[in-house]
C-alpha cells in the first residue's frame, strides 16, 4: 500500500508536463497551416509577416483547460501529503483528489473541445495542435493515476 502513496505526484507530474505543452501548444502560431500561412490562437502568419488575431471561443476553452490542469495538479500533490496512513476517512485528501481528477478530465474534454473549435477539419495541423493533443492525453492519463490512488487509498478493509 505504501508504493500507491507516491500515485497522485506522478499524477501531478504528469498534469505539471501536460500544464507544460498546453503553455507551448496555446502561445505558438501553428495550430494549423496551408502552405507558406499558418496559423495559432493569437497570430495569423503569411510569408509578408504576422499579424495579431482574436482568438474566441477556442482560445477561451483552451486557457480554461490550461487553469483547470494547474489547479489539478496542486490538489492532487495536496491530496497525497495531506492523507494520513493511521484515518482512512482523510475527507480533505478525499475531496481534493476527486476534485483533481474532475478537473483532468474536464480540461481533456476543454483542449478537445478548443482543437475542433479553432481546427475543424479543414486544415492541415501543426506542432501546437499536436503539443496540445498530447497535453490532452496527459491530462487524462493524470485523472486515471490519481483515481486509481483514490480508489485503493480509501478503501476501508474490514
Amino acid at each position: 500500500m505504501t508504493a500507491l502513496r507516491v500515485f497522485p505526484f506522478i499524477g501531478a507530474f504528469v498534469a505539471v508536463a501536460a500544464v507544460v505543452l498546453a503553455i507551448i501548444g496555446v502561445s505558438t502560431t501553428y495550430w494549423f497551416s496551408a502552405g507558406v500561412v499558418h496559423s495559432g490562437l493569437w497570430q495569423n502568419c503569411a510569408a509578408n509577416g504576422c499579424f495579431r488575431s482574436e482568438g474566441g471561443k477556442a482560445a477561451a476553452m483552451a486557457v480554461t483547460a490550461l487553469i483547470a490542469m494547474v489547479i489539478a495538479a496542486i490538489l492532487a500533490v495536496f491530496s497525497g501529503l495531506a492523507r494520513n496512513k493511521s484515518d482512512a476517512s482523510n475527507n480533505m485528501a478525499r475531496l481534493c483528489g476527486i476534485i483533481s481528477v474532475v478537473l483532468l478530465f474536464s480540461s481533456g474534454v476543454l483542449i478537445a473541445a478548443s482543437l475542433y473549435a479553432a481546427i475543424g477539419l479543414k486544415f492541415a495541423t501543426g506542432y501546437s495542435f499536436t503539443l496540445m493533443a498530447i497535453a490532452q492525453f496527459l491530462s487524462f492519463l493524470g485523472a486515471m493515476l490519481v483515481a486509481h490512488w483514490m480508489g485503493h487509498s480509501f478503501t476501508v478493509i474490514s
